[in-house]
């Protein structure tokens, strides 16, 4: 089995974002030699800091120009959102999830990147990023494309502001990595766990642990895949993520499930009017969300946001709602004995996860560079001009296969130019045909990717035929690669629609086959994929509907045994009280007596 992915340490960051209020007061004069503070923040554990070295050392050699970024972390999009708030602390880029920049441009705290993106200063990114994510050919619109922001454009008579929602998220934004939320579990430890709770139902009853085990990778796959999460069989396994904005998502589906439902005669066709329903954040649907959330409580084993990933790998759950490139990493370190990602682990002591994609659908989220608004002389400074060119940077696209290899996400990037190299590295780690493979290349999946892949020739035409020899994306040299792996592949435009497709050869009960599903979703789940808003105004009363979630009234059998042990409390102090008034009674008789 191939190493997918390395395994770095962030070196050096902690320091870094320590040195940051220091150094901020140097970056101001760069005219005399002296060295350019680049100030970005992101979101923890989400980049390889070779990245960080090499863009500097690239600059130092190209431009003669001492470049030193300053690199800082946050743990939700909220802590980042009160950090710019406070305005303490100044940044040149911040990277957050999409809702987050929605919310930024409604309160005009970013700029457009529009200027920069039709200057050529990010063409790394316009030529690379896959037209499914980003498009600036004018041709059919990709997903940031169609995510609307709202820009205060003056107010009317009565004060209240006038917004422009002309404009989109691809304006204001470059693309980072994008995923899916779906669930991540271990077949084997539910089994092992719930044996007796499946067993109880009639349909279960009769089949072998592994029977169990592969209708459970069925069932999560299914309509009914988030529904299984209520189910009793399931109790005590599962965590789920301590963050409104996702399990709001899992609970929008339970309530609208026949709406989003294709076999259901309330399913909606229109992708727009599902997506519209996806967002649905009025008081009855709030509410409603809210009581289905309230249930499952009751058959999690707890709340989690960064946790779960570890947690599923140590066997402390079997069930996770999880972000898909934690899913990933989750997978590859079941498969892998060290931490370095070399020593498989003996077949008896790998920790075998899946990922699936619930039929009704999933959240697709985007996480993405934005630059907050400054005055008007940053933007023809040196800092400015340096964090353009570091965006530009990490989106070559060596440095964003390289980047997904350490972090597990999904890049942006998807060759649509003339560099294979994100698409070498999926067919290096994912792709099985000609692998010394114990189910045979005529028994393999076809894994469908084209929709993210694409590529044009020289003149910008579609390539209707790509050969691709792969190698080793981490070997020294080509030559080296080359010899590591040297498959050769061939592309053509099978349905003469002037796209390429790029169909990944794959056993999906393997582990290449289970990192693939994680890491990209397959062509089948795009048209079940919806895009999360920013809730507006409705906010607050999500934020007051996690809250009731999350302190709920206790679960009955509590409730029994609290009011049991207060009634036993109050009848003993009742019963001391009656005792002691009565020897008091008595020690005064015998007193009188005497």
């Amino acid at each position: 089995m191939k190493k997918i992915f390395k395994n770095k340490a962030v070196l050096g960051i902690s320091l870094l974002a320590m040195l940051a209020p220091i150094v901020s007061s140097c970056s101001e004069n760069t005219e005399t030699g002296g060295t350019i503070y680049i100030h970005v923040l992101n979101a923890e554990d989400y980049m390889d800091d070779e990245l960080l070295t090499g863009f500097e050392e690239s600059v130092l050699e190209e431009d003669g120009k001492r470049v030193k970024v300053i690199y800082e972390t946050y743990d939700t999009n909220e802590t980042m959102y009160n950090t710019l708030k406070t305005g303490k602390q100044t940044y040149d880029l911040i990277c957050c999830s999409d809702y987050m920049i929605q919310r930024l441009a409604r309160e005009e705290m970013i700029g457009s990147l529009a200027e920069f993106l039709d200057d050529g200063s990010l063409s790394n990114y316009t030529d690379y990023v896959s037209p499914f994510l980003a498009d600036y050919s004018g041709a059919e619109a990709g997903k940031l494309n169609q995510i609307p922001v709202q820009i205060p454009n003056g107010k009317d008579n009565d004060g209240n502001i006038i917004y422009d929602e002309t404009h989109n998220l691809s304006e204001y934004t470059i693309g980072y990595m994008w995923g899916t939320l779906g669930i991540l579990y271990n077949p084997e430890l539910i089994v092992e766990k719930n044996s007796s709770l499946f067993r109880a139902k009639e349909e279960y009853k009769d089949l072998t642990d592994e029977e169990l085990c592969e209708l459970i990778v069925e069932d999560f796959s299914s309509i009914d895949g988030y529904s299984y999460l209520w189910e009793d069989e399931f109790k005590g396994t599962q965590s789920i993520k301590d963050s409104m904005r996702d399990t709001y998502a899992i609970g929008i589906f339970e309530v609208f499930k026949d709406q989003f439902n294709k076999e259901s005669a309330n399913y909606l066709t229109d992708y727009d009017a599902r997506n519209e329903l996806f967002n649905s954040c009025d008081d009855v649907t709030i509410k409603k969300v809210q009581d289905v959330l309230i249930d499952l409580k009751e058959n999690i084993f707890g709340f989690e946001v960064d946790s779960g990933k570890d947690d599923i790998v140590t066997k402390k759950i079997g069930v996770n709602i999880a972000w898909s490139g934690d899913a990933t990493n989750s997978i590859g370190r079941g498969y892998y004995a060290d931490d370095d990602w070399e020593e498989v682990r003996e077949d008896q002591d790998q920790v075998k996860l899946y990922y699936s994609i619930p039929k009704l659908g999933a959240n697709i989220w985007f996480d993405s560079w934005a630059q907050p608004k400054r005055d008007d002389a940053y933007y023809d400074s040196d800092e400015c001009k340096y964090a353009i060119a570091f965006l530009n940077y990490l989106n070559d696209p060596w440095n964003a296969m390289d980047n997904m290899s350490y972090n597990g996400y999904t890049t942006f990037v998807g060759s649509t130019s003339d560099d294979d190299e994100v698409l070498n590295y999926v067919l290096y780690s994912y792709d099985l045909t000609d692998e010394e493979d114990p189910v045979g290349t005529a028994e393999l999946d076809e894994y469908d990717l084209s929709y993210y892949f694409d590529f044009v020739d020289e003149d910008g035409n579609p390539l209707t035929e790509l050969n691709i020899t792969v190698r080793d994306p981490f070997a020294e040299t080509e030559e080296e690669g080359l010899e590591a792996d040297g498959r050769e592949f061939t592309f053509t435009d099978e349905n003469g629609d002037g796209k390429l497709d790029i169909k990944i050869k794959t056993d999906l009960t393997s582990f290449e086959g289970r990192s693939l599903v994680a890491q990209y979703p397959c062509t089948s789940d795009i048209e079940n994929l919806y895009v999360m808003r920013d809730f507006g105004s409705q906010n607050d009363k999500i934020v007051s509907m996690w809250e009731n979630v999350k302190v709920n009234p206790l679960p009955v059998w509590v409730v029994v045994v609290l009011i049991t042990f207060i009634v036993g409390v109050l009848g003993y102090l009742a019963s001391y009280n009656a005792i002691r008034k009565y020897k008091v009674k008595k020690r005064k008789a015998l007193r009188n007596q005497q």
